[in-house]
């Protein structure tokens, strides 16, 4: 189920929501479905489904392949920890760590393009691009935690195990 689940997700970010701009922000759905599996199943599926997540949106993408797939590893290990237990419900968890997620996402694209040699002007790419990214992405992640939450108990038995 993950790998057809993903797929299709990554079609939608590839076809349908590139064309999305708002304020320079874009959806970003595969870093939205792979945290939120994280932090609402467990950090072993979530990096689980990072990396494949990863891999496919690499073939999407002109970035340097496996980056798409070092950043979700890095979302989804954030966002499957036990951290912020003590900060209320999950709504202000998820709002948390989904501006940790997605930021920590992009710098570590960011990163992989200036280490693979792309020029990377910073400045655009975290005023421009990074921040309007974060805000959007965190107001999308409660409506996504809906959608999975609602999948995490249609599909409970099928846990996978590392």
């Amino acid at each position: 189920m993950v790998i057809p689940l993903l797929s299709l997700v990554a079609v939608i970010q590839a076809v349908w929501l590139a064309r999305v701009n708002l304020w320079g922000a874009r959806p970003d759905l595969m870093l939205l479905v792979v945290f939120v599996w994280s932090f609402v199943r467990s950090l072993d599926e979530g990096v689980v489904w990072a990396f494949i997540g990863g891999l496919i949106i690499g073939l999407f993408s002109g970035e340097p392949w496996g980056a798409h797939a070092l950043a979700l590893l890095v979302a989804a290990t954030v966002a499957g920890q036990s951290w912020g237990q003590a900060l209320g419900s999950s709504v202000i968890r998820l709002v948390l760590l989904s501006i940790v997620c997605v930021l920590m996402y992009h710098l570590v694209l960011l990163v992989s393009l200036a280490w693979t040699g792309y020029t990377v002007g910073w400045e655009y790419a975290l005023s421009q691009v990074a921040w309007p990214s974060v805000v959007l992405n965190t107001a999308l992640a409660p409506v996504v935690q809906q959608v999975l939450s609602w999948l995490d108990r249609r599909t409970s038995t099928e846990s996978f195990r590392l």
